[in-house]
């Protein structure tokens, strides 16, 4: 039997991971800092606290019946702000919770792993790793910092059975963002921004981790995979003449 760690299980994709997970018929451990983590259907157990404390990780580690072969990490922490008003505490709490937790939640998870067998990390990222928007410095370098991790996992665990990738959404509409899609007006301008021109949802994110964590990823290892409906493939001048009004076609000469 399959056991999977979902770290941020309570949230709008870590909810969809967990469904999605669920109907594979692994065993999922969820943990998450809202207390919502324990109404959770389906789950073997549920842990509420922060998911950078050690002691909890690890009992939620040790949770399962056999060790789990799938961690993933769903956290994020935000403080939005100009460059120049950050302070050093913003950095940091965005870093422990964002990238450091990866870390070591994936070093735990790899003390406990019997050398050989597979297992598969995947870390949700964000398209905030490669392009920049004005007030989110620290979330986005957090989340840059998980395809590095990724990377050096991959190099340094591989070997032992361990893949670890990164899963990087665009703009994804659950509830933590429902002020923004429920809103006709926003909704309509995020939607034009993407060339699938639509909004994702959460349930496809979760196809996508559940695909790096199955067995028919078994090869791919420290990769970052967009999944953002084309967003990062527009050049900033298509978004400028999709945002223009149609101009009439010339009349015909006599």
């Amino acid at each position: 039997m399959t056991t999977a760690v979902i770290l941020g299980a309570a949230g709008g994709i870590g909810r969809a991971v967990v469904a999605r997970l669920l109907a594979d018929g692994t065993t999922v451990i969820a943990v998450d800092q809202d207390p919502a983590v324990h109404h959770l259907p389906g789950v073997s157990a549920a842990f509420h606290g922060d998911a950078t404390d050690d002691d909890l990780l690890a009992r939620a580690l040790d949770a399962g019946p056999e060790p789990p072969s799938i961690l993933v990490h769903a956290l994020l922490s935000e403080h939005r702000a100009p460059l120049g008003d950050l302070a050093p505490e913003h950095w940091h709490r965005v870093f422990d919770v964002g990238l450091v937790s990866a870390w070591q939640a994936a070093s735990a998870l790899v003390r406990r792993h019997p050398a050989g067998r597979p297992a598969s990390v995947v870390l949700i990222g964000s398209v905030h790793a490669h392009a920049a928007a004005p007030g989110f410095a620290p979330y986005a370098v957090a989340k840059a910092g998980l395809g590095a991790l990724a990377r050096a996992a991959a190099t340094e665990w591989g070997h032992l059975g361990m893949r670890t990738n990164v899963v990087e959404p665009g703009f994804v509409a659950v509830q933590r963002n429902a002020h923004r899609w429920r809103d006709p007006e926003e909704r309509e301008r995020i939607r034009a921004a993407y060339p699938l021109e639509r909004l994702c949802s959460p349930q496809e994110i979760a196809e996508v981790v559940a695909f790096l964590a199955g067995p028919s990823s078994s090869y791919v290892n420290g990769v970052c995979l967009p999944v953002d409906g084309g967003a990062l493939a527009v050049l900033p001048e298509v978004h400028l003449s999709r945002s223009a009004p149609a101009q009439p076609p010339p009349a015909p000469r006599a």
